[in-house]
């Protein structure tokens, strides 16, 4: 018995030994070569690019033109869209300024007959004084 705790415990040093030298090698693998990932990137990228097929001169100009014809569309709908919203928003200020005219029309119509009334009535009593002083020399 003695024998067999003495061998499980050579046996246990062994087996943390090799355990130790695989943490060992499993950490340089998990530490890889900064410049080997780079290269290895960048030959993939090159090899991606050598795989692009670029289209002809006849197929970019059809492309250009419906390109152009998708922008123009668009910038007419918006344009619409820009005219009848402000067509609109001028039209809701006029009905607003047609209301608050209306009644400050209302009020200076009567300050303005009140003012009126006012001076008819200074004109007339100054021209009454005026013949009476005349009539009266």
């Amino acid at each position: 018995m003695a024998e067999d705790k003495k061998n499980k415990k050579s046996a246990n040093k062994s087996d943390t030994k090799s355990n130790k030298k695989a943490d060992k090698k499993s950490d340089k693998k998990a530490r890889k070569n900064p410049f080997k990932s780079m290269v290895a990137f960048f030959k993939s990228v090159r090899s991606e690019g050598k795989k692009v097929v670029w289209p002809g001169a006849k197929e970019v100009f059809k492309n250009t033109l419906v390109v152009l014809v998708v922008i123009l569309i668009v910038g007419v709908v918006i344009f619409g869209i820009d005219q009848g919203l402000t067509a609109g928003m001028k039209g809701i200020k006029n009905l607003s300024n047609k209301e608050a005219t209306s009644a400050s029309e209302e009020a200076s119509e009567t300050t303005t007959a009140q003012a009126l009334e006012e001076n008819t009535v200074e004109d007339t009593t100054a021209a009454t004084t005026e013949t009476t002083t005349k009539a009266a020399e």
